[in-house]
């Protein structure tokens, strides 16, 4: 078993999680290399080979994935691509290279049947093309390093370098009168800073095997929006519950899929802080347009 060494290589690290992971590591002094998908293509084995042998990583922390959940029902290939194939070849070239691997994955790995919080140890189950994809890159990664890997599931991510729905619901706010959001799906919102802290956190650890990692407490996308507008200083926006059902959405979503975060808390010593918490650290940064 090999230690989490340096440099770090950081794949996907222009996205809202890996922009965040790559200044964490800057600034707590991680010797990292940052690269994108201009910059290797996980999906094709000669990519990969050439990035890992300009890199020379010790540690590889893999934050890229096609995480459009109903972009990926109609391009289903593209999926496996990225979200299967891709940690397969990551987790080889790890492999070759004698590194350890940090791997990110989801709550859609779980069904949302249960009403209880999952466990790492939960059978998955994914509903949509996303999930089964993300499921078969978990397997894949614990086939190919079976005690060198690192994966992180976590959930509902907001953060200041790129899509979220935060950002959405603010922007929905200043465009119309009347928003309707579903009410009917459980969840955890989970600030990237607050992860990107945390992966170090379990590199620094040691951790081996599956961890679920999220910010503390537990809401709905409703919830999340109206408490989003109460802190912007929008609480005169109205806000309407609705079902997934009358949402309509391609992709089917998991109604609970609460993780679990035992097994980082024993590790970490403590918790990450509540959602609630984190949503204002975000608000705090002004907006386009914001004085």
């Amino acid at each position: 078993m090999r230690g989490f060494e340096e440099p770090y290589l950081v794949i996907g690290a222009k996205g809202m999680l890996g922009t965040d992971l790559v200044t964490h590591l800057h600034r707590e002094g991680i010797g990292t290399v940052s690269m994108d998908v201009d910059e290797v293509d996980i999906g094709d084995p000669d990519s990969v080979k050439r990035a890992f042998a300009a890199a020379k990583p010790g540690t590889v922390i893999n934050v890229a994935a096609l995480t459009d959940v109903d972009g990926c029902e109609a391009v289903p290939d593209q999926a496996f691509r990225v979200n299967a194939t891709g940690p397969k070849l990551v987790a080889t070239a790890c492999r070759d290279a004698r590194c350890s691997l940090v791997h990110i994955s989801t709550d859609y790995v779980f069904d949302g049947l249960t009403r209880t919080p999952y466990r790492e140890e939960d059978p998955m189950n994914p509903l949509g093309v996303y999930g089964r994809s993300k499921t078969e890159g978990e397997v894949l990664v614990r086939q190919i390093l079976p005690e060198d890997h690192c994966i992180v599931r976590t959930q509902w991510l907001f953060g200041l370098h790129g899509k979220n729905f935060v950002a959405t619901i603010l922007n929905l706010a200043e465009e119309q009168g009347t928003l309707r959001v579903v009410d009917d799906q459980h969840g955890v919102p989970t600030y990237t800073p607050d992860l990107a802290a945390a992966l170090l956190t379990l590199c620094r650890a040691g951790a081996r095997g599956t961890f679920h990692v999220t910010n503390s407490g537990i809401t709905t996308w409703y919830g999340f929006a109206l408490r989003i507008l109460e802190r912007a200083g929008l609480g005169a926006v109205k806000v309407d519950p609705m079902t997934t059902r009358e949402l309509g959405r391609p992709a089917p979503r998991p109604l609970y899929s609460v993780l679990d975060t035992t097994r980082f808390v024993a590790l970490a010593g403590k918790p990450l802080r509540s959602w609630q918490d984190a949503l204002d650290d975000y608000l705090r940064v002004p907006r386009p347009g914001q004085d």
